[in-house]
């Protein structure tokens, strides 16, 4: 999200009043909410702008006890807040990736970015070069339609083939690459070439699992609502055609799901083991 201007995600297809009976279901259900990074667009927007605009959101999820895990898009949000006086009660609740037990099993909530071979300091440069020249152009034309987040991101997905490039000369990652094919099916490699991103990373939760450092790795960054087996969840997106979360049971149960107009539903056609 970011400071209520005419490009603002939050602000487009009704999400704001979808979101908010979110929040109604979240709390009905007395849930824990973690929301894994991206939730602020600081590649656009001044944190400070968005804070003054977003308010009473942050009220309502602050006192949720909301736990944020910033991902590559608000991953500044360390370096901009300090942590003694927070510029809103919402950041108390700011944290790092982090493992739980829920059930019997450890669960690893992260962004996901942490892992993947794309994310890099050229990756944040361009993120913030593209990023600044599209809140130049809003500040001077409050309805530029050249630069919406749908084609902000797409923008940035277009870097990610040469970044790909350079990281699958990595030795790191070919080992990575090799070890997934020799452990898992030729099946399930064929499903993982889906999406180029989301097959380097499980390849990389799939080696933490193996080496048994987590049970379950819960995650987002890739904007694809997911699932492989009963090891690996994506939560995916509020910013496409779908509004994706995840509702894990106290047992450590996994649904996807995405948040229609008529409350909750199984999220149709994801990956799947």
């Amino acid at each position: 999200m970011g400071d209520r201007s005419p490009k603002d995600n939050l602000c487009q297809a009704g999400r704001e009043a979808m979101f908010d009976r979110f929040l109604d279901y979240v709390e009905l259900h007395d849930g824990q909410l973690v929301i894994l990074g991206d939730f602020f667009e600081l590649l656009r927007y001044p944190l400070d702008g968005i804070i003054e605009q977003r308010c009473d959101l942050l009220d309502r999820l602050a006192a949720m006890e909301t736990v944020y895990v910033p991902g590559n898009h608000d991953g500044d949000v360390f370096s901009l807040i300090d942590p003694l006086f927070p510029p809103h009660p919402f950041f108390a609740g700011v944290s790092d990736a982090f493992t739980q037990v829920i059930g019997d099993r450890r669960f690893r909530f992260m962004h996901g970015h942490e892992i993947d071979p794309f994310v890099n300091v050229g990756w944040k440069n361009i993120g913030r070069m593209i990023g600044a020249m599209a809140y130049h152009f809003e500040l001077r034309r409050r309805n530029y339609p050249g630069l919406n987040d749908y084609r902000l991101d797409a923008s940035l997905r277009a870097g990610y083939p040469v970044l790909r490039l350079r990281s699958r000369l990595k030795r790191g990652v070919n080992k990575t690459l090799r070890e997934c094919r020799c452990r898992t099916s030729v099946q399930k490699v064929k499903l993982l070439t889906r999406q180029i991103r989301t097959q380097h990373m499980i390849t990389r939760y799939f080696e933490d699992k193996a080496e048994d450092v987590y049970d379950v790795a819960i995650s987002g960054h890739t904007h694809y609502a997911a699932a492989f087996g009963d090891w690996f969840f994506n939560s995916g997106s509020w910013t496409g055609p779908t509004n994706d979360f995840l509702a894990i049971s106290p047992h450590g149960e996994v649904e996807v799901l995405d948040w229609t107009t008529c409350g909750p539903r199984v999220k149709e056609g994801i990956l799947a083991a």
